[in-house]
């Protein structure tokens, strides 16, 4: 009688250690299917919440986060530039491109130009009002970006620049190659 009892408390000792290498192995395999999953909704969480506050600080400017954006980018980078080049250094569509710039003309921070050569082209400049513009908004959004990022030490914000660089840079590249299977 010892005998089986010995044996069945060994039966019983191997088959919870089986139960739990094989709930082990289905949780990482959960794991390794949905990697990634947790941060992206948390990077999608801060950035939506952080968009937000950022448009609340804005209103009283009568500019949103968008705007503010593409005149940033008109101003960065010579105060005119095509409508496409916008849309690529704003990672957004043509046609979001061409709503803002038609709010942003509407208030003549924004002018419109067509191109004379190719008519698929539309220039956009930056009107010295739209300088004037950025130059008012712009400080209420580092304001508060220097409130937000101020929970982190120095060192830990230049490893968040450093992984958020590394994400944006492969997220980019597969943008890319995407759009370029689709144009065809």
């Amino acid at each position: 009688m010892e005998g089986n009892g010995t044996n069945k408390s060994s039966n019983d000792g191997a088959g919870k250690e089986n139960e739990v290498k094989a709930q082990a192995k289905k949780q990482l395999e959960v794991e390794q299917q949905t990697r990634g999953i947790a941060e992206w909704l948390s990077l999608y969480r801060s950035s939506n919440a952080i968009f937000k506050l950022t448009e609340l600080a804005l209103l009283p400017h009568d500019l949103s986060l968008p705007q503010l954006h593409l005149l940033s980018v008109l101003s960065e980078r010579g105060g005119i530039l095509t409508t496409g080049e916008i849309g690529r250094a704003m990672v957004k569509a043509s046609q979001t491109i061409t709503g803002l710039v038609d709010r942003l003309e509407v208030q003549d921070l924004v002018e419109r130009k067509f191109d004379r050569r190719d008519r698929r082209k539309t220039w956009v400049r930056l009107t010295a009002k739209g300088e004037r513009k950025l130059e008012e908004a712009m400080p209420v959004a580092n304001r508060l970006a220097k409130e937000l990022f101020s929970v982190f030490t120095d060192e830990e914000r230049q490893e968040l620049q450093a992984k958020t660089d590394k994400l944006q840079t492969v997220a980019m590249r597969r943008l890319d190659e995407a759009l370029e299977r689709r144009s065809f």
